[in-house]
């Protein structure tokens, strides 16, 4: 498993910058840089996500990923020890980013 470090602060699933997500998955097949990624599981706080409270918060996640360039991508699972989603007041995933991400 990842440590995830989330800064996602509009995101229904972030408390204290953990996810309560058992997995997540990074977007951007075509990514040579950080801006094009995203978290494709992010979710808008008070969009009615009435699962996103259920689940415990936790530093350490499942990240699948679709970022095909990058050098922690292994066989579409992040093999990174620690990274960072980023996105401040995000109101959409294309707002948030892998800031851990580097292409190859």
């Amino acid at each position: 498993m990842t440590v995830l470090d989330c800064t996602v602060s509009n995101c229904a699933y972030n408390r204290d910058r953990s996810c309560r997500k058992d997995n997540i998955q990074v977007e951007g097949s075509e990514a040579h840089v950080t801006s094009d990624t995203c978290c494709g599981s992010f979710e808008l706080k008070g969009c009615g996500c009435s699962n996103a409270d259920c689940g415990c918060p936790s530093k350490e996640t499942d990240v699948f990923c679709k970022a095909e360039e990058c050098v922690f991508n292994h066989s579409m699972k992040c093999g990174a020890d620690h990274i960072s989603i980023s996105g401040g007041k995000a109101d959409t995933s294309a707002e948030t980013e892998c800031a851990s991400f580097d292409c190859r």
